[in-house]
């Protein structure tokens, strides 16, 4: 074993690759590491243990904000759907109310159109018994200058004499049983 180390330390002072500075230097490793491993280990566990308990919890608060999300997501496409009823709804109460008012402004146009025709056809009356009127006494007055005019033709003098004379004598006739009484 001494010739070993005595190999061991001859190859120190040759340059190249020296075992025992190797190995010391292992060693010096292991021991290092060994006491950082030993003195860091329950702070390295804690910190290790207090990372894994924050992604946890970070996890544990994206689940509840996605499952939130996923809520409100839901809340939202039901408000959506909703909203598409609301305006089904509204557009039906559109029409509907469009169609009532269609038909209560015919229903008064109708009426309107009827009461003109009523008042144009009383309109239309009056004056038709107006020129009625007119009419009968144009063709009353007519036909009075029509018989006047025949009657002084068709009667002469000695005809108007008769006339007058029967007159007279029916009056005479008339007046007598007045008298008589």
């Amino acid at each position: 074993m001494l010739l070993a180390f005595s190999w061991l330390g001859a190859a120190e002072t040759e340059p190249g690759f020296s075992l025992t500075v190797f190995l010391g230097q292992v060693v010096n490793f292991v021991v290092l590491f060994g006491g950082l491993a030993y003195l860091l280990y329950k702070p390295l566990l804690k910190f290790l243990q207090h990372k894994s308990d924050q992604v946890a919890e970070n996890l544990k608060l994206s689940e509840e904000r996605r499952f939130d999300s996923l809520q409100r997501l839901e809340k939202s496409r039901e408000r959506l759907s909703q909203l598409d009823k609301e305006i089904d709804r509204m557009k039906i109460e559109a029409e509907t109310e469009a169609t009532r008012e269609r038909e209560r402004i015919t229903l008064e146009a109708r009426n309107e159109a009827e009461r003109l025709k009523k008042l144009a056809k009383e309109e239309i009356d009056s004056m038709v018994k107006s020129s009625q009127r007119e009419l009968k006494v144009y063709t009353l007055d007519l036909s009075i200058s029509l018989a006047e005019k025949r009657i002084e033709e068709k009667l002469g003098p000695e005809l108007h004499r008769k006339i007058i004379y029967k007159a007279i004598d029916k009056l005479g006739t008339l007046d007598e049983p007045a008298a008589s009484n």
